[in-house]
């Protein structure tokens, strides 16, 4: 069972009194999915869901049949409805949860409840533009025509936000298949496999049982100035 104290560890209900908060929980519809499950938010009938925990990944089904996963979701995220003219002629949109993960359902008429109080809004609106921004770097990140500079690019995103610093680098601590990377960047396990040798040999990144860290490369020295100077 969902407590109060567990949503206000939600950044979304950040700043939010007792009694506003409980009303904006109240009655929530909540959902659990284990490892490996797939969660459809077109089929749950909410326009909008808040990860309440756990970790889920959010991928897109391409007309060549093949997954690419466009963002993982953690406590906090948001997971929004797609437009109805998404569903029918866009890809189809599914997430599915990496480890054991909790889902609250937000309806239409509960949404319009949030978007009148000011201070839910205002989190709304930032909790969807950092998720934007994110998106956008996947974008970026997906344009690169290696295979070896879109993975770096993907694992230094990662660590970002789920990287934990140490003094050689940046630990990533996800336990990503190499096939889950794969989908990550648009590439098949082979060639991820690959690159991720490449950068190893490369001093890029280090590997240990499935666990990534990200070297830290201390700056460069001043170029020595030139007789010209």
């Amino acid at each position: 069972m969902t407590t109060t104290d567990d949503f206000r560890a939600i950044d979304l209900f950040a700043d939010l009194g007792d009694d506003a908060l409980s009303r904006a929980v109240a009655g929530l519809e909540t959902v659990t999915v284990a490892p490996g499950g797939e969660f459809s938010i077109a089929d749950s009938g909410a326009v909008c869901c808040v990860i309440g925990g756990g970790r889920l990944a959010q991928g897109v089904i391409v007309d060549d049949e093949r997954e690419r996963t466009i963002g993982m979701l953690e406590q906090g995220d948001l997971i929004v409805r797609p437009l109805d003219g998404w569903q029918v002629a866009g890809p189809h949109v599914r997430c599915f949860a990496i480890e054991d993960s909790l889902i609250h359902l937000v309806d239409r008429e509960r949404m319009e409840a949030w978007l009148r109080d000011p201070a839910l809004a205002a989190n709304l609106v930032r909790v969807l533009s950092a998720q934007i921004a994110e998106r956008e770097l996947a974008v970026a990140i997906a344009l690169e025509p290696r295979v070896e500079r879109r993975l770096l690019l993907k694992l230094r995103q990662l660590a970002e936000r789920w990287g934990r610093v140490t003094p050689d680098g940046i630990r990533l601590d996800l336990r990503l298949t190499h096939q889950e990377l794969a989908n990550m960047v648009g590439a098949v396990r082979e060639s991820v496999t690959l690159a991720l040798g490449r950068l190893a040999e490369a001093g890029e990144i280090e590997v240990r049982n499935r666990t990534l860290t990200i070297k830290s490369h201390p700056p460069s020295p001043p170029a020595e100035p030139s007789a010209l100077d």
